[in-house]
Order: structure tokens, then sequence, then C-alpha cells
């Protein structure tokens, strides 16, 4: 390709009438031709186009007539028909900027500085033009790489045509992180725009992201946030979600006002600006839309064309709504006043109880899985090290390792943006993820055993074993030290014991298809898979009569569109069982037993190590899987003999219950769903549950549970 750079000038009056004429001209195309809009407006226009002289380009009569064009625009259009419509799109320029997918974070940290120059320099060309941008990760990108350029943005934020806000760190997922961690993203979010701006937030402004969990509504409120926006979730495949503006209740009761457009990133013009107020359902509430506009994900924001249809669109054209640039702030008082004095009027108001499940891109609950571990284990470690960090400070004057604990948060929370922790990036992008997971595991653990070695030291163990538990509750159960399993007995949260030589020998015992203790008994058929799990305790079975449990099932996985982020509801016609036995071993501790499988499937291998404890009935799946397989789906199958409507799902602070049958169009749309360290299915005073360390996805129907491992 030949590259031919040229310089052009403009012609500024020209481009005055290009515009003048553009803006009408494309509104009318959407208008019907029998309306008066649209026959008055062709009217005018052809009146004006007669004053325009075409005969010599650039000559003194051109530019006359021009004058005399754009002066009967002026004055029978824009300031004469114009300006007679109620409904009015609050319109927020805006640059959507993923800090990772189809680029790296080095590639994001330009994409910044390109996008925020952009926006400055049309700036200075068009007074009336305001712009906002979330995401602090950004500004700090910006701080580090281009001082210059960070000084300038913070100059028009002071004079208030530039707005930071959006409450979280960076867009994160909030499917997938934990409640510390959501919690931590407004935190560190919140702190950054006080310090750096002066700004406080109070919208949380997540328009990509992949599904709202309904543990939000209540960590939004306690952060000082009251107010939602978002565009995702009409996206869904299946159903449209039935409110642009509503009150979202959370788990706990708690409430935020909510509001959406019909997408983040869309250029400026009359199609769009109608399309805001066509595609908004609640009209009867507010005559004020929100609507972003400017090129987005990879950045870019509003352009010079955006800007000229603006200043026309602005004057409210014939048949179309009139369009107003404002900031996020000003359009939610806006909206929130309209609404709630009309649902005060008329006795009504839209609100959602629960999650915003996106039916759409469920893959990302499995796709990536090493990064999700990796998220697991570090959300994990830096609340465990916090809370022994505080322990040895307090009681022992230990130094607490503040600054680095707070380096590291940073490196959390940025890997768990919407593009990141779902596993819709590049490669490279993971490349870059395992450089910072292993700088937080690893300075985690040395600031753990820190300060657990600070209180171990202070501590007359006499011979026995000091035994520190994380938890926020009391715990009892075997724990391995040296390789030897030992029994520790109540354990207090969040504290130590020291266990003295341990006697107990334990009821495991595994051998001949048999795994039991005292209180349940396991059967196993000849290929590893649970054909009777015997609660001796309840007196009752637990699997379904007839079926197997731990059953490992591969999927076709070839989805309609967007390979890493879907599961296509069609992925179960087509099902294979791996019961291909390559060895089948039992182990016995009397503490401890079990047995250790290995399974072949094509070109890849699974080895499982269950185990049984004493004094308990949880049965633990240690699976190591060398995956060599493309486009499938790997899950483990638990059918139980309780029935239930619903299954019961951990999310952050507390579970959503979710149907187990396909009812309504709604229901069947959860064929895959997010959950964090547990399932569960239960009826009255009884149930069973699958719990992890580091998986999400889940499906539940008719009392079959199961898990999904890995998405290939």
């Amino acid at each position: 390709v030949n590259f031919r750079p040229a310089l052009k000038l403009l012609d500024e009056k020209i481009n005055k009438l290009y515009y003048d004429l553009l803006a009408p001209y494309d509104a009318i195309c959407l208008l019907d031709e029998k309306s008066y809009d649209y026959i008055n407006s062709v009217k005018i226009l052809d009146e004006a186009l007669i004053n325009l002289d075409l005969r010599n380009f650039y000559s003194k009569e051109f530019y006359e007539s021009i004058d005399k064009t754009i002066d009967f625009l002026d004055k029978e259009f824009y300031n004469g028909v114009c300006g007679n419509s109620a409904a009015v799109v609050n319109l927020i320029g805006h640059t959507h900027i993923d800090v990772a997918w189809k680029w790296t974070i080095a590639q994001t940290v330009e994409k910044t500085q390109r996008s925020f120059s952009t926006v400055l320099n049309l700036m200075k060309r068009y007074p009336e033009y305001m712009f906002m941008s979330s995401q602090p990760q950004l500004y700090k990108y910006l701080k580090e790489a281009d001082p210059d350029l960070y000084e300038e943005v913070k100059a028009r934020i002071r004079e208030g045509r530039w707005q930071p806000e959006g409450a979280m760190w960076l867009e994160a997922d909030t499917n997938l992180a934990s409640g510390e961690s959501l919690v931590r993203q407004i935190l560190f979010g919140k702190r950054f725009m006080k310090e750096e701006f002066g700004k406080d937030n109070n919208i949380l402004w997540l328009p990509d992201v992949f599904g709202y969990s309904a543990a939000l509504p209540q960590i939004l409120k306690k952060s000082g946030v009251d107010r939602f926006f978002t565009t995702k979730l009409f996206w869904s495949e299946t159903n449209l979600f039935p409110h642009n503006t509503f009150i979202w209740q959370g788990i706990d009761g708690s409430e935020v006002f909510s509001s959406m457009c019909n997408t983040y990133s869309k250029k400026l013009t009359p199609t769009q600006l109608l399309a805001a107020w066509d595609k908004y359902q609640d009209k009867k509430y507010t005559s004020n839309v929100i609507s972003t506009f400017g090129h987005g994900d990879g950045g870019g924001g509003p352009t010079e064309e955006m800007l000229e249809y603006y200043d026309r669109l602005k004057k409210g054209l014939p048949g179309m709504p009139k369009a107003q640039m404002t900031m996020p702030t000003e359009t939610y008082e806006i909206l929130e006043k309209e609404f709630y004095e009309s649902a005060d009027r008329i006795k009504s108001m839209p609100k959602w109880v629960g999650e915003l499940y996106l039916e759409m891109h469920r893959g990302t609950y499995t796709t990536m899985g090493k990064n999700k571990r990796f998220n697991r284990k570090s959300e994990f470690l830096y609340q465990s090290l916090e809370t022994a960090s505080v322990t040895a400070n307090k009681l022992l004057g230990s130094a607490y390792p503040q600054v680095k604990i707070n380096e590291n948060w940073e490196l959390i929370l940025l890997n768990q943006f919407h593009d990141i922790i779902p596993g819709s990036s590049i490669k490279e992008v993971y490349e870059d993820s395992d450089i910072h997971y292993k700088k937080i595991l690893d300075d985690g653990s040395d600031m753990y055993c820190s300060a657990l070695s600070v209180i171990k030291e202070n501590v007359k163990t006499n011979g026995g074993v000091f035994v520190y538990n994380p938890n926020s509750f009391e715990v009892s159960g075997v724990t391995k030290v040296d390789e030897k399993y030992i029994y520790a007995d109540n354990i207090p949260p969040m504290g130590y014991k020291v266990i003295q030589d341990n006697e107990i020998l334990g009821t495991v015992n595994a051998s001949n298809g048999i795994i039991e203790n005292d209180l349940i008994r396991i059967t196993l058929n000849d290929i590893g898979e649970f054909v009777s799990v015997y609660d001796k305790e309840a007196n009752r079975e637990i699997i379904k009569e007839g079926l197997s449990a731990n059953v490992l099932e591969v999927f076709e996985d070839y989805p309609r569109d967007f390979d890493a982020w879907e599961i296509t509801s069609y992925y179960t016609q087509k099902k294979w069982t791996i019961d291909n036995l390559e060895s089948l071993e039992y182990f016995n501790t009397g503490l401890a037993g079990g047995v250790k499988i290995r399974r072949k499937y094509n070109n890849s291998v699974i080895e499982q190590t269950i185990t049984l404890y004493h004094n308990s009935k949880r049965v633990d799946f240690d699976t190591w899987v060398d995956w060599h397989e493309d486009h499938v789906l790997l899950k483990a199958a638990f059918p139980v003999s309780i029935h239930s409507a619903k299954a019961d799902y951990e999310i952050q602070f507390g579970f959503v219950d979710r149907p187990t049958h396909k009812n309504t169009s709604w229901d069947e749309a959860k064929f895959e769903v997010c959950a964090h360290k547990w399932a569960d299915i239960s009826e009255y005073g009884y149930g069973v549950a699958i719990l992890n360390d580091c998986k999400y996805g889940y499906s539940a129907e008719d009392g079959m549970l199961k898990i999904s491992l890995l998405k290939a």
C-alpha cells in the first residue's frame, strides 16, 4: 500500500454551511414523509438552497451566497422551527478505553495519551464541549507517562469541563471479583479521585461489564456511591431488559438509582440521537435520556464531526429530541428529580431486585482458568496477610507493610479488569498477568510468613504445633504438618492455638470401592465414579438413584460468536463421558483416606486425588489436568437426591438463588451461572453443596449440579 500524505486547507465558511445543511438533511431522512416536520423542513431547506450561487466556486458572489444561505437557515430553520421538542437527550462526551483487550497494557498507556490529547485539542476549538472519563488507573498511567498532558487534564477538571467519575479503580468484572476486592476497587478509586482532583465520585460507571452482582447495591451505598450506569444489559441475547431508568435493589435491601443507554460507544448523528430516545423504555417517568457519544474500546472519543453535529442538534431539530451536553452528575440530578416526581404522581416505580444477569458471555466464568485461580489465591492471601500483620502490629509492635500491600492490591485490582480476568484478551495480556501474579503471590507469601513468624516466635509451643486459623469462624479439622496429618480442634477465628502431641487415630478407611468414616460412606464403581454417598448421621442417600457422581463430562464448544466469551445453550446436545481409567489406587492414614485416579481423554490426562477426613462430611477433589484439546467444555456432574426448584450460589457477602428449571425464558437463559466458593441445592433440613477454591462457572437443572472445570 502506498502512503500518500497530503495537506488540505479547510474553508471554515464552507464547512459551516456543509454541517448546517447536513444535520437537517440527515434528520429529515429519518422522518415520515407525510409528517408536517418532514414537509416543512424540506420546504425550508429547498428555499435556503435557492440562495446558493454555485456558478463560480470561491468567487465573491459564491461567498456572498454562502453568507445569505447561512443567515436564512439560521433565521428560518434553527431559530424558527427548531426547539419544539420536550424530549431531551443528555449527551456525555466519553471514550471507553479497555485497559487490556486486543492490546497490551503498554499500548493502553499510549491510547490514553492519544485519546486525552484529542479531547484537549477539541476543547480549544469547541467551548461547549464537555468530557468525562472513568478509571483512575488510566489517569495514573498518564501521570507517570506524560506529566505535562496530565496537568492539562487537571486544568480542564478545575475548569469544570472534564469530569473524572466512575467510583472504581477501573471498570472491573463484578461477577468474579470478591467482595473485599470490590470494596477495594471503590476505596482505591475514590481515594485517587479525591487526592488528585478533589472530586468525590458517586456514580458507578460500568458500561461494558458482563453482568452485575446482586451484592453491588449494598457495597455502593456503604461506600457513598448511590448511582449506577451501564449499557451492557442491552446485549442480552434472549430477553430485553425492561427498563432504562429504575431502582436497583441488592441482597440486603440497599437501593441505588440506575440508568442505562443502549450502547456506550457511538457516533453523534441524528440517527443515534433519535435512537437514544426511541429505545428509551421509561418515557412516562422522564423526558430526559442519558447517552454517551464518542469512539470507544480502543479509545478515540468524540470527533470534530460529532461536535459539529452537536452545534446543530442542540437546537432541537423538527421531529428530533433536543441534544444537551451535560456531565454525568448533572444528568443524574435531572433524571432523579423527574423520575421520583413522576413515580409519586402515578403511584408506580420501576424496580429490579437482585442480580443484573447478562444473558451472554457465560464462558467468561471459566475461560483462562489460570488467571481466575491466581486471582482467588491472591484475594485469599492478602486478606489473611493483612489480618496477621495487624495482629503482629497491635500485639507485638511489628511494622505494618502498608505501602507494599497497597502496591500489590493495585495489581490485583488491575487484573480484575473486565477483559483480563474473564479471559477475553490476547495471549500477550496474560504473559503480563503471569508477571504481576508472581510478584503479588511472592510478596504476599513473604509478608504473611513474616507476620506469622513474629506471632509464633512469641508463643510458647512446648514442643506442640502452632496452628493459625485465617477464617472468621472457629475451625476444627485435619491439617498436614511435615507430611504428617494431625487433628486441630477448635482453632479460634483469625487466631491460633498450640496443638500438643496428637494421638487421634482417626476413623477413615479407604479400600475395595469404599471410602468412609463415622459420618459418611462413599461407594465407587470400577472407574472411580460415586454410585453412592450415604450420610450415616442423617440416614439418607445423597446420590440420585441409578446415576453416578463425580462424572467428568466433555461437551463440544462452538458458540455462535465470541469464542472466548460464550457458552451457547446448544452445547448440551453433544456430550461425552471421560471413562478411560488408567489407574486407581487407595490410600489410608486414619485421619485421612481416599483414592488416586488417573484418566485419559484423547491427548489429555486428568488425575484426581479424592480425600475424606476424620470427623468430616467434606470430600476433597484435588484435580490436576494436562489438557491438549480445543473447543471443548469440561464439567464435573453431581446428581443429588434433593428436590428443589432453585439452587443457591455464593456471591460477595451473601448468596442468590437461581432456578433449576426452564419455566420461563428468563429461567431458561440462566443455563450457566457464576458463583464464588460454593453452590448448594437444599430442601427443608438438608442440602448438598459443591465447594471450590478457584472456579466460578456452575449449572443446575432438576437436581443435577455441575461445576465447569475448563473451557478450551
